[in-house]
C-alpha cells in the first residue's frame, strides 16, 4: 500500500481547477484520500478559464514530475481513479500529450467526457503556447488541444470512468453551467431537456437547470467561460430560491461516491441518444435496477408487461445481430463487363 502512495506521488501532481463550486473541499479530500499528499495538490481558482488554464500548465511544469492530473472541482473522483488513470497513461505512445476520462454526469444523464485532464508534463510549455486568448474560443482546453494535434501531439479519450459530476453543487453554479449549455452544447439539446422536465418535480437542481438554460437561449451577446462575468451575477442576483448551504464534507467518502455510481439507472432518453462511446459499456450504467427497484416504479400491476416487453426487445436485439452477422456480403458489380 506504501508503495502505491509512494509511486503516485513520485508520478503525479495533481491540480484541481475551481471557480468556488460548493464540491471544491470535497474533491480535495477524494483526491487525498486516493494517497496523493497534500503537498502534491494544489487548487487554481482564477478566472477566465484561460487564465487557470495557464496557470495550471505553469504549475506543472514548476512541479515536474512525469503527469500533470487537472480535475474540475465538481468531479468527485471513485476510488483507485487516480491510480487507474496513470496506469492508462503508461500504456500510451509517447507522443499522447493527454487522455481523458468519462464522469457520470448529472444533468446529461449518464456518462460523458468532460471536467478531468491527465497530460503529459513534458509537453506543457508547448500547450502554454497554444491556449487561445480570452474570447476567441469557448471551449479554451479542447482548442489548445486540438492545436497540440496538428503539430504531432495528439490526445485520447479511454473508457474508464473517473467519478461523477456536477452533484450536490450550488444553484448559482448549476445556473451559470446550464446557461453555458445553451451555447455550449445546443446539439444535446433533445438528450438533456426532456429529463430536466421529467425529474424537476423532484429535484430542485433540474428546475434550475431549466431556468439556467431558458435564460442562455434568450442571451444573444458574447458568452465566456468565466464565472466572474457580469452577465453571470446578473442572472443569479435576479433568482429567488435560496441558496444550499455548505457541503457536509462527512457525508461522502470514496466508498459513497462508488455507491452512486453503482445504483445511477440512466434515462430511458440518454439509452437511446447516448452520447457514450469510445467502447465505454453504457450498458453497466442503464441497467442496473434489480427487480425491487423496477416493482417500485411500475407497480404490481404494470411490472409483468414492462418485463415481457423488455425479454422481447432483448430477443429482438440478438436475433438483429444474428441476422447481421450471418448475411451474404453484397456482390459488387464489375464496372468492366
Amino acid at each position: 500500500m506504501n508503495d502505491r502512495i509512494e509511486r503516485i506521488n513520485n508520478l503525479v501532481s495533481v491540480i484541481i481547477r475551481s471557480a468556488g463550486e460548493r464540491t471544491e473541499q470535497l474533491c480535495k479530500k477524494l483526491i487525498i484520500e486516493q494517497g496523493v499528499s497534500p503537498e502534491n495538490l494544489c487548487i487554481v481558482n482564477e478566472a477566465p478559464f484561460s487564465a487557470a488554464l495557464k496557470t495550471t500548465f505553469e504549475l506543472g511544469i514548476e512541479r515536474d514530475l512525469k503527469w500533470t492530473l487537472c480535475i474540475d472541482a465538481d468531479v468527485l473522483l471513485r476510488p483507485g481513479a487516480v491510480k487507474n488513470m496513470i496506469v492508462l497513461a503508461e500504456q500510451q505512445d509517447e507522443k499522447v500529450c493527454e487522455i481523458q476520462g468519462f464522469i457520470l454526469d448529472k444533468f446529461i444523464g449518464g456518462p460523458r467526457i468532460a471536467g478531468n485532464h491527465l497530460y503529459r508534463t513534458s509537453v506543457l510549455s508547448k500547450a502554454l503556447e497554444n491556449i487561445p486568448p480570452e474570447g476567441l474560443d469557448i471551449r479554451p482546453e479542447h482548442n489548445t488541444l486540438q492545436a497540440l494535434a496538428a503539430i504531432g501531439y495528439p490526445w485520447i479519450q479511454v473508457p474508464y470512468l473517473v467519478g461523477i459530476h456536477d452533484f450536490e453543487q450550488y444553484y448559482k453554479d448549476i445556473l451559470r453551467k446550464c446557461f453555458i449549455h445553451a451555447h455550449k452544447n445546443l446539439d444535446l439539446t433533445e438528450l438533456f431537456l426532456p429529463i430536466w422536465r421529467e425529474k424537476a418535480i423532484s429535484d430542485m437542481d433540474y428546475a434550475v437547470a431549466l431556468h439556467g438554460f431558458a435564460s442562455g437561449v434568450e442571451y444573444y451577446g458574447e458568452v465566456y467561460i468565466n464565472s466572474k462575468q457580469e452577465l453571470y451575477q446578473a442572472l443569479v442576483s435576479k433568482f429567488q430560491q435560496k441558496e444550499k448551504q455548505a457541503l457536509a464534507l462527512e457525508k461522502y467518502s470514496l466508498a459513497s461516491i462508488e455507491e452512486i455510481i453503482n445504483n445511477w439507472v440512466a434515462p430511458n432518453l440518454y439509452r437511446e441518444k447516448s452520447p457514450t462511446k469510445f467502447g465505454l459499456d453504457a450498458d453497466e450504467f442503464t441497467k442496473k435496477k434489480n427487480f425491487l427497484q423496477l416493482l417500485a416504479d411500475f407497480g404490481i400491476i404494470m411490472i409483468f408487461p414492462y418485463t415481457v416487453g423488455w425479454v422481447f426487445q432483448a430477443a429482438g436485439k440478438q436475433l438483429q445481430d444474428w441476422a447481421r452477422s450471418s448475411r451474404k456480403p453484397t456482390k459488387t458489380p464489375d464496372k468492366n463487363p
